[in-house]
């Protein structure tokens, strides 16, 4: 009974949201920066239409999920940490299964405290069993695949002190880990199970005020202070290009997402310096919501986007590859479309779930007509498609005519297209300064190219006319005196 209402419910929600108005009725206000890292209202990119918990399926209450993960089919993983057990739903959010024990060399196994799940791209599933000390892998069915447990360092007698995170599987098997108090990076094990050695790392910054204290700190003091070591990572996710992304908690500095190329290289561009990839550019020092953002999770999406999730003002923010700020939506509360206490973001599609661990919810977001606009005209930019962006980006102007980034589009497009006037009209608008020194540099070279024959033409016949003026008149001026 509760599957079919739930079921229905949303079934409803996904043919409401494909109507949902561009302004459409959201409990938060859409937002974006523009180049000089200024706030700038805009319409919503997503509204949510659905918020479930365990007890919808009754199945009881989820306690304190911690991740959430998709499939190929979009088929929904959640774990559900304080239950020790692993939920799925279909992409219609009917319950499949929950799995809370499964057989190990025929004897009865669960979990405890299972943080995070993955699902790689062969259906199996990834479970980072935590206080279990290992990394469980189970296939469709529930059936026990294999475990990894902790890392051994030769001839090191010392015990590992192995509690897992977070877990990712990328295409080639490997398995990247993130454990609780590893510091170094990801633990990386290849497809037979073995430690490979660590992944990407962490940069440290300083906290100004700490840096204070220590610099007035004795000596005996400053020995009983906590070293500025990094953290942990946080959320981590996969793009279908390879890339790995992710989030750490750090307070300060300017790589709380990164983007990992296969040697653990964090790539990510911020071409706009402005604008940093850290969430929200102003915020109060002291009071409800204050802080910095603190990246929790990531969900790295088609053509280069990917949408973070910032647990202090339970906001997502999405960015395009070359770290721009697209749109950034939801927050907290206790009204549909705002969480309490989120930890988890997943993709599915161009659907965002956002998993709240005080509430035991999942909350569903669908894109908006303003939304949708935004995703397709990157993704067709992206794709080389720069006719069917314009058509997508001109749209998008007749809804918000202060998307800086649509003039960027529309202006990258005549660019490419040859039509240097017009696209440093687009970027001027867009503030790109980077394609309108390009654009610039082509027009004069264009105009001189035009104007440059009919200069010369002119000049050689000025002086031919010159040399034959002078010449007629010492010509003339020899007839006289003769």
């Amino acid at each position: 009974m509760y599957r079919r209402i739930v079921a229905t419910m949303l079934t409803l929600a996904i043919i409401v949201a494909g109507f949902v108005p561009v302004m459409a009725d959201a409990p938060f206000e859409g937002f974006t920066y523009n180049f000089w890292g200024d706030y700038v209202p805009t319409p919503a990119a997503y509204v949510p239409v659905l918020s479930v918990g365990g007890r919808d399926f009754g199945i009881g209450d989820f306690t304190t999920p911690q991740d959430i993960s998709s499939d190929l089919y979009g088929n929904i993983y959640v774990a559900d940490t304080g239950n020790n057990r692993i939920v799925k739903f279909d992409r219609n959010i009917e319950l499949v299964w929950v799995i809370d024990s499964f057989l190990r060399d025929g004897q009865p196994d669960s979990f405890n405290s299972p943080n995070g799940i993955f699902v790689s791209e062969d259906m199996l599933i990834h479970i980072a069993d935590t206080e279990s000390r290992r990394i469980i892998t189970l296939d469709q069915e529930g059936n026990f695949v294999r475990e990894i447990g902790p890392p051994e360092f030769g001839d090191l007698d010392e015990a590992v002190d192995f509690r897992p995170l977070k877990v990712l599987v990328d295409r080639g098997g490997r398995v990247f880990v993130s454990a609780l108090h590893v510091v170094e990076g990801m633990m990386t094990f290849n497809s037979d199970g073995d430690f490979m050695g660590y992944y990407g790392t962490i940069r440290v910054f300083f906290n100004p005020i700490d840096m204070l204290w220590r610099f007035l700190s004795t000596q005996e003091q400053r020995a009983r202070q906590a070293m500025f070591i990094p953290t942990e990572f946080a959320g981590m996710d996969i793009d279908p290009y390879g890339f790995i992304f992710a989030t750490n908690r750090a307070p300060w500095g300017d790589n709380m997402v990164q983007r990992l190329n296969p040697r653990g290289e964090n790539v990510l561009l911020n071409l706009n310096t402005n604008v940093q990839v850290t969430g929200s550019q102003r915020y109060r020092i002291t009071g409800p919501l204050s802080g910095r953002s603190m990246f929790v999770d990531v969900a790295a999406r088609s053509h280069g986007m990917f949408s973070v999730l910032d647990s202090i003002r339970g906001r997502v923010y999405t960015y395009d590859s070359e770290g721009n700020l697209l749109y950034a939506f939801a927050g907290i509360g206790n009204i549909l479309g705002m969480s309490r206490n989120p930890v988890a973001i997943e993709a599915v599609g161009d659907s965002l779930l956002i998993l709240d661990d005080r509430r035991g919810h999942i909350i569903y977001f669908e894109p908006t007509e303003y939304g949708n606009l935004i995703n397709s005209a990157i993704a067709l930019a992206y794709d080389g498609d720069g006719a069917g962006a314009v058509e997508k980006w001109t749209r998008l102007l007749e809804i918000d005519e202060h998307f800086t980034l649509a003039h960027v589009g529309i202006g990258r497009a005549h660019l490419a297209a040859g039509e240097n006037r017009l696209a440093m009209e687009y970027l001027q608008r867009g503030m790109d300064v980077r394609y309108y020194s390009v654009a610039l540099r082509r027009f004069r070279t264009e105009i001189l190219s035009e104007v440059l024959p009919y200069v010369l033409t002119v000049g050689l016949a000025g002086a031919v006319a010159i040399v034959g003026f002078r010449i007629f008149k010492r010509f003339k001026k020899g007839g006289a005196v003769s």
